[in-house]
């Protein structure tokens, strides 16, 4: 058995409450890019941890501190998430920091795998939808206060504007 961890997207976890089911599940039944591992008795996950959040270009050491457990537990390779390979914009640069850092560590693009390219579009479509939402924030609040705009009118303005972008 190979002991592995996971490295997910930080919006994905924390803004779309994602649970890595998806990862856990083929990571589970050796399916994905986790089937690699089948003749060696499967996986043991020892640990997910989401990324550092973008934007990451002036830090990208800042992922060093999240990996670090994980490699002093014993992992023989992280994989980057389906989500994070799918969406993040620094994941090479991600990947050549912890190469240099940990050159004992495997680094593998890819948890579980969808092969119907036109449900990864559509799930593709929902997460960049949810993740553009705009909520009420203090700001509204003052607006509402001081008169200028109402509360309810403003949560219209930002409920048409997700409908019109989860339409696209």
């Amino acid at each position: 058995m190979v002991k592995i961890g996971i490295i997910t997207c930080a919006n994905m976890t924390n803004d779309l409450a994602c649970s890595c089911g998806g990862c856990l599940q083929d990571s589970y039944a050796a399916q994905g890019k986790f089937a690699r591992y089948a003749e060696r008795g499967g996986v043991q996950v020892a640990g997910i941890i989401s990324c550092s959040g973008c934007p990451t270009l002036r830090a990208p050491e800042k992922i060093v501190q999240r990996v670090r457990p994980l490699a002093v537990s014993g992992v023989e390779a992280i994989h980057f998430s389906y989500c994070l390979e799918r969406n993040c914009p620094f994941k090479n640069k991600y990947r050549s920091v912890l190469q240099s850092q940990f050159p004992d560590l495997e680094f593998v693009s890819g948890t579980h795998e969808i092969s119907d390219e036109q449900l990864a579009a559509e799930i593709d479509g929902f997460v960049k939808s949810a993740l553009c939402q705009q909520s009420l924030s203090m700001a509204d609040l003052m607006l509402h206060v001081a008169g200028k705009k109402g509360l309810a009118q403003e949560a219209a303005v930002v409920e048409n504007d997700s409908a019109d972008g989860a339409r696209h």
